[in-house]
């Protein structure tokens, strides 16, 4: 098993000339992602919430002779979903959707989503549509194995009446995520842009700030250190979806980890659950996207 402090770059092929547009990108999984990918050549697209950490990261980057750009880009505020993605007016060949929120109680977006839903999935989901139209060779979707206890639930998706927990609401959040997929790679491959696929990685348990969710920094501090016992680092966690982002793999495809319950390891094919396959759920999903977001791409014949 590669340590964590190789630099998962040296598993990026060239991407001298190419273009990522890489959300999440100030911190855990989407900052390994980006300097792996600048590294690698790629010119850099990094949307981000915080102006200052953007532009250290920015810093950083261009030290490694990266070309990057840092619009400003809230995704839980589709007012600056709209923005930034106005501003994207040239090709982009990877765009990693990778930014998701975490929180220790409820709370809603500027547009009266439940945050984590909306950060996940709806921002997300908005900015793609507003922007897959320059897009040239893949769409990338950072999941989880949290999917699996995930619910359709399209009565009270912002958990307004149901009891609201984190678990609860992350495992929702990326059910959908991946029944989005399914149902954006339908609509891209009978669309004007046939040869882009969607792909999906997880990273397994990596350590990141999003296990740090209780609201008590004392009590985050420990559940850090218990977790840097068995969590892989976030380089080695952004692996599978570095590798979806530039393997020639069949559309649709799921990696992770391939070592002990999937929490660690070599990036390998993983299997989604059931319900995640399920193609009329995906398109319930996406008529849910289109509601709340007002976004929305031709649907297949």
């Amino acid at each position: 098993m590669r340590t964590a402090s190789t630099s998962p770059a040296s598993e990026v092929p060239d991407q001298t000339g190419r273009t990522w547009l890489v959300t999440g990108a100030t911190n855990g999984i989407g900052r390994e992602i980006a300097i792996a990918a600048a590294r690698a050549g790629a010119r850099l697209i990094l949307p981000a919430r915080d102006a200052g950490r953007a532009a250290g990261l920015a810093d950083e980057l261009r030290a490694l002779g990266a070309e990057v750009a840092t619009p400003t880009m809230d995704l839980a505020d589709l007012a600056s979903v709209r923005s930034c993605a106005a501003g994207i007016d040239e090709p982009i060949d990877v765009l990693v959707n990778n930014a998701g929120a975490a929180s220790p109680r409820r709370r809603e977006t500027a547009d009266g989503f439940e945050l984590v839903l909306g950060t996940n999935f709806l921002g997300p989901f908005a900015f793609t549509n507003l922007v897959v139209s320059h897009v040239r060779d893949r769409v990338v979707i950072t999941g989880s194995n949290a999917h699996r206890a995930g619910t359709v639930d399209l009565v009270d998706p912002h958990r307004r009446t149901r009891r609201w927990t984190f678990p609860a609401a992350y495992a929702q959040s990326k059910l959908f995520d991946t029944l989005w997929a399914r149902a954006l790679q339908r609509r891209l491959a009978h669309g004007p842009t046939p040869g882009v696929r969607v792909q999906l990685g997880h990273p397994g348990w990596a350590l990141t700030n999003i296990q740090n969710v209780t609201g008590m920094p004392a009590l985050d501090r420990v559940v850090t250190a218990v977790t840097s016992l068995v969590a892989q680092s976030a380089a080695d966690g952004a692996l599978p979806i570095l590798a979806a982002a530039t393997r020639d793999l069949p559309p649709l495809t799921y990696l992770g980890p391939d070592g002990f319950r999937r929490w660690r390891g070599r990036p390998a094919p993983d299997r989604l659950s059931d319900l995640a396959m399920d193609d009329e759920a995906a398109e319930a999903v996406w008529a849910f996207g289109v509601r709340e977001t007002g976004t929305d791409l031709p649907a297949p014949a």
